[in-house]
């Protein structure tokens, strides 16, 4: 299995960086997951030899402009994504729009649209997890997110992607809305895998908290191996988190075979 990160909100030597996060997985199937809020995945793509003209499927973790605005420089694809992906939003703190620029109608355009809530399996080893429920007491408590009507925008459709290994599940995140903890339980159990190798992407934790100290805990319970928290993850958590794991130090540009 190879993971080439295509767009982080930091970039090794020689790439590009910006708030946005976009992963090309290599396992049985190739795909690319979430695509970053502008061309830059394209071109930090290219820069590793990659056209995407040998990928026919697209995953949306969720519909936010830092992961999925990316879209416009796509065609001929299908397009995996929770129905929910296209909702208005705005961020609480200063009603900025944060949503998707493009729409569903637009997006139909260039994309083979695939809507689903539940769990998909992509390949033989790559599932898309779809909805994921909120399950334990000490996550997505809280939401920085306003819908239209002024209720608290939870992102329920936050998904992520697992790739079954002969040395576990392998879990990737977006943004881990719905809580990493939840994600990584639900992963376990719609893969029927108990063992889980690996957890990398944004885990959405900004402060030394109960939240991140759970969620710790949670991890460290799993005895997983490698852990690659990154993108919407704070730099001060990820030192904390530091104290606890051997972390991957991930960026735009690198590639990691597991």
């Amino acid at each position: 299995m190879k993971l080439k990160i295509l767009l982080d909100n930091n970039a090794a030597e020689g790439f590009e960086s910006v708030h946005g996060f976009s992963v090309l997985i290599e396992s049985d199937k190739k795909i690319l997951f979430d695509v970053g809020p502008n061309e830059l995945f394209a071109k930090n793509a290219k820069k590793l030899g990659e056209d995407f003209s040998d990928i026919d499927t697209v995953v949306l973790s969720h519909g936010h402009w830092d992961h999925g605005n990316g879209l416009i420089y796509l065609t001929d694809k299908e397009l995996i994504l929770h129905p929910d992906c296209f909702i208005t939003r705005h961020r609480k703190r200063n009603n900025t729009h944060v949503g998707l620029s493009t729409s569903k109608d637009e997006l139909s355009k260039n994309f083979r649209i695939k809507e689903s809530k539940k769990p998909l399996w992509i390949s033989d080893s790559i599932l898309f997890l779809g909805e994921i429920p909120r399950s334990n007491d000490f996550e997505s408590k809280e939401s920085p997110f306003l819908l239209p009507d002024g209720s608290p925008d939870f992102v329920p459709d936050d998904s992520a992607v697992t790739i079954t290994s002969n040395k576990g599940l392998v879990v990737i995140s977006g943004c881990a809305h719905s809580g990493i903890c939840n994600t990584v339980e639900y992963a376990k159990k719609v893969s029927g895998v108990n063992t889980v190798y690996a957890v990398i992407g944004g885990f959405h934790l900004k402060e030394i908290d109960e939240l991140t100290m759970k969620t710790i805990e949670y991890l460290k319970s799993e005895n997983i191996e490698i852990l690659g928290p990154t993108h919407c993850t704070s730099f001060k958590v990820r030192d904390e988190f530091a104290k606890h794991f051997d972390l991957l130090e991930l960026a735009a540009g690198v590639v990691l075979e597991l």
